[in-house]
């Protein structure tokens, strides 16, 4: 067997693996109500709960306000069989991004938060 023919069996299997597996997801609610369309990341100043599955034992969350690019919450967080739940106080009014990262793992969300201070 050739070696390129070996790479691409190698690369096809650990893809098959990969897409078995699924990917992380990440859903939020907005808290303090929404503002437009909050499948769309928009929601009220205030409190937004996070959730999702699929994560690995530890990931690594930052969250950033976009228009100024502080940081304004970076910390590691232990799932638990996989799991996460957290909030995040996004006031003032802005663009914030949030970013997951773990073993073989990142998402990012983008959300826009309207009116409050």
């Amino acid at each position: 067997m050739s070696t390129m023919r070996k790479t691409l069996l190698f690369a096809s299997f650990f893809l098959t693996a990969f897409a078995l597996i699924g990917s992380p997801g990440l859903n939020w609610n907005c808290l303090e109500g929404q503002n437009d369309n909050q499948s769309n990341g928009n929601c009220a100043a205030g409190r937004v709960t996070f959730t999702g599955g699929g994560y690995p034992a530890t990931v690594h969350i930052s969250v950033t306000r976009t228009s100024t690019a502080q940081v304004i919450d970076d910390y590691d967080y232990e799932t638990t069989g996989g799991n996460i739940e957290f909030t995040e106080t996004l006031v003032p009014a802005d663009t914030y991004s949030v970013n997951l990262v773990g073993a073989n793992v990142a998402v990012s969300r983008s959300i826009t938060t309207y009116g409050g201070n």
